[in-house]
């Protein structure tokens, strides 16, 4: 800023000089007083033509600092525009986010108030309202997920969160306990495709009878004292999972990435393990009578205290396995690994 005022001070001082030689009597004083020429010592002629010089100098200083004037404010008019118009561009992004952010959030509103409905069809609008939300809104998504989970845990103890079984389906099996209630398994394929980066599943507690959660992605949720009974859960992820307590009795587990999962203290008795990645998990103290364990990779799994009667490991890589007692297991190799602590 000073120093703009300052150039402008010297090309204004600039200016006027020259104008005063090129239009005024600065011509002569500069001939007599600059130069030490008298006009005693010059004729007529060689007195005009040393004046007409002089000016032609002068003028020659007047167009090029007004040249310099002129592009230094043509510069500073374009930087001044360029700035004016990266303000404006920032302000209409603003005032964009905000109208877009006002919008998530009249959506995030209304989806919250779908699922408090009564009716199950508008319900289920609302959850896929919010998984849409979720998808358009990063910053949205964590809470759309704890919301989510939340509703599952809550409703899944409602008296109507199975529907009844058929009367002639009872008969065949007395202890059949229907289908999830259809809101509640729309929630859970929602949570179960989410971006796992974004947020943590939280369904401790939940009763999800025959939940249909194939392939879903649910690595480190937290499905401590979950009930899963006769749930389908074949390619699931779940890998670092908390499944502590949980009850997966009869569960379809098959071919599921359970790596390095909590299962201590499960209920896995008649569960589908088959190809089951098992690795590092920890299963101490799991029922697993009668579980299809064939093929499945239990490398390095702590089995301490874990009931493997009558489950069938056959083709089961049981390598560096703590702690099994795999006496009433079925399909146990006759001579194990050297390198496996299973005992037999």
């Amino acid at each position: 800023m000073v120093a703009t005022a300052v150039g402008g001070l010297l090309a204004a001082v600039a200016v006027v000089g020259a104008v005063w030689v090129v239009a005024g009597p600065g011509a002569a004083w500069v001939l007599h007083h600059l130069d030490g020429i008298h006009d005693k010592d010059l004729s007529a002629k060689d007195r005009a033509d040393a004046l007409s010089s002089i000016r032609g100098q002068a003028l020659g200083v007047l167009t090029g600092v007004l040249a310099t004037v002129a592009i230094y404010y043509t510069a500073h008019n374009a930087t001044t525009a360029r700035r004016a118009l990266a303000h404006s561009e920032q302000a209409a992004r603003q005032t964009a986010e905000l109208t877009e952010q006002g919008q998530v959030t009249e959506r995030y509103t209304k989806a919250i108030e779908q699922i408090g409905s009564d009716r199950l069809d508008i319900r289920i609008g609302g959850i896929y309202a919010l998984e849409r939300i979720a998808a358009d809104s990063a910053r949205d998504h964590p809470t759309i997920v704890e919301v989510l989970a939340a509703f599952v845990r809550e409703h899944s103890h409602d008296n109507d969160a199975n529907a009844p079984v058929a009367p002639d389906h009872l008969q065949d099996d007395p202890d059949a306990v229907g289908r999830l209630r259809p809101d509640l398994q729309a929630a859970l394929t929602v949570l179960g495709r989410r971006d796992p980066d974004h947020a943590i599943i939280d369904l401790r507690d939940a009763t999800l009878l025959t939940a249909d959660l194939r392939d879903a992605t649910l690595r480190g949720a937290d499905l401590s004292r979950a009930v899963l009974s006769g749930a389908n859960l074949r390619g699931a992820s779940l890998s670092h999972a908390s499944m502590r307590g949980a009850d997966l009795r009869g569960a379809d587990l098959s071919g599921a990435k359970l790596a390095s999962a909590d299962l201590s203290g499960a209920y896995l008795n008649d569960a589908n393990l088959t190809s089951t990645d098992l690795a590092d998990a920890d299963l101490s103290g799991a029922d697993l009578i009668g579980t299809n364990l064939r093929r499945a990779a239990m490398r390095n799994a702590n089995l301490h205290g874990a009931d493997l009667s009558s489950a069938d490991l056959s083709g089961a890589d049981l390598r560096e396995a703590r702690g099994a007692d795999l006496a009433g297991a079925r399909g146990v190799p006759q001579f194990p690994p050297p390198d496996s602590q299973a005992s037999l």
